[in-house]
């Protein structure tokens, strides 16, 4: 496959990741402080809309598998989903004076429909776009690296000097970023980037659903997926917490972090893409999730106010973030073609509903929890002194609770069984069955 292809597909990402970054971090924040909206009411905001949303991806799934067009039934649902998306995000990102709770949910619901349309569209289609071992791992890093570039530009821009001399204008100035890198990137994809056919369409049942979760392979992935994403979404909701309550680092240098962290994850992309193509999927994941854990007790024990210290913490600590999106993502196309000749139809597009199912529910479940029990303990946003509790709290949920997580994904992953020599197997029984 080209390099342009891959390219080309992995350009809505970036756009794309200026939606996620701020969703995790900034507006949570910005409607807590600057809108004067309870922290525990946005988490429950956030909570709410996003477990609802999870009906949606089944049925957008499903729909997407039975679509028969001309340009690609992907291809065809990312552009009809962009519209609603661009309109969302000017509503939450630039709200107008007043907007408060109620604003924010109608935006929310919006935003959550259209960006499951996009993502299990992007998904499906990279799933279909190779049926190789070693090239999916390579196209789920291009993705990626995509994904964290987006996210390096809008990490960046709270470092912009305007922006730091009114830190009020930075959710708006990422909006911006969204308006003009997402449709920008989908017209790429849909124009340069072929999407191939696929075989007997199913007619897709409810319990079809409930079948896939149930099988091993896809349920072992789900469970790493769920787990992984509530670790990593927790941890990125706390970020500016943590490191200003309990490390007693401002704004300005906490944001230069998390911009080195993501600079990392954007070279973990292509680290663990080779690795899982040297020493199976499976096993790069079981490397990465342990040092994750292993990376998260290192920052809480670094001296963080030493800025190249820090610095090179966050570097190595954020190669580990990017494994799980190009590792899951590149195993669960192979579960595809298992599943492809086990029921002799294509389900593309519901395993994809299943994945991004699991993605919104682990970033669902992290931070609303952290932010009920951060509430709960009385911990204040905007307090200049928290209590011992509120500390000790902030710091398990942050730290702590995800290393214990990433062990237990070590541990879940081990058990993946679909190797590279299976895979090969299967591939060979759907060629002689012209599936």
């Amino acid at each position: 496959m080209r390099l342009l292809t891959k390219l080309a597909y992995a350009a809505p990402s970036v756009g794309f990741a200026g939606i996620s970054l701020p969703l995790l971090i900034y507006l949570p924040t910005f409607y807590a402080t600057q809108r004067g909206v309870p922290i525990a009411a946005v988490g429950a905001a956030f909570l709410i809309i996003r477990l609802l949303d999870i009906g949606f991806d089944p049925i957008v799934g499903a729909l997407m598998d039975r679509t028969n067009a001309r340009i690609g039934r992907f291809r065809l649902w990312m552009a009809a989903g962009t519209p609603l998306l661009l309109l969302s995000v000017w509503g939450l990102f630039m709200p107008p004076p007043g907007a408060g709770l109620t604003w924010l949910i109608i935006c929310l619901v919006g935003l959550y429909a259209a960006w499951s349309i996009c993502f299990v569209a992007q998904l499906g289609w990279g799933v279909a776009l190779s049926n190789d071992y070693a090239e999916r791992n390579s196209i789920f890093a291009w993705w990626q690296m995509a994904y964290l570039a987006g996210t390096l530009c809008i990490s960046a821009l709270p470092l912009l000097p305007a922006l730091k001399a009114s830190p009020e204008l930075t959710v708006p100035a990422m909006g911006t970023f969204i308006l003009f890198a997402a449709p920008l990137g989908v017209l790429l994809a849909v124009l340069l980037v072929p999407e191939p056919g696929v075989g007997p369409r199913p007619h897709a049942r409810l319990v079809d659903y409930f079948k896939l979760i149930a099988r091993p392979n896809v349920a072992r992935l789900l469970i790493v997926d769920l787990l992984i994403g509530m670790a990593i979404f927790n941890s990125g909701a706390l970020f500016f917490f943590y490191f200003g309550a309990v490390r007693g680092i401002g704004f300005g240098q906490a944001a230069i972090l998390l911009f080195a962290t993501n600079l990392g994850s954007l070279c973990g992309a292509w680290l663990w893409s080779r690795l899982a193509t040297r020493i199976e999927k499976h096993r790069a994941a079981m490397v990465a999730f342990g040092c994750y854990a292993l990376f998260l007790v290192l920052v809480s024990f670094a001296p963080m106010t030493v800025l190249p210290v820090a610095l090179a913490v966050m570097l190595v600590f954020g190669a580990t973030l990017s494994a799980g999106p190009v590792l899951v993502r590149s195993m669960l196309a192979d579960v595809g073609d298992e599943e492809k000749l086990r029921h002799g139809v294509d389900h593309t597009g519901l395993l994809s509903a299943l994945f991004a199912n699991s993605n919104k529910i682990g970033a669902a479940i992290g931070p609303a929890i952290s932010f009920l029990i951060l509430g709960a303990v009385g911990f204040q946003p905007k307090a200049p002194q928290q209590s011992e509790a509120a500390l000790h709290m902030l710091s398990g949920l942050a730290i702590w609770a995800p290393a214990v997580i990433g062990l237990v994904c070590v541990a879940v992953i081990s058990g993946h069984r679909l190797s590279r020599a299976a895979h090969a197997r299967v591939r060979e029984e759907l060629a002689a069955a012209a599936l």
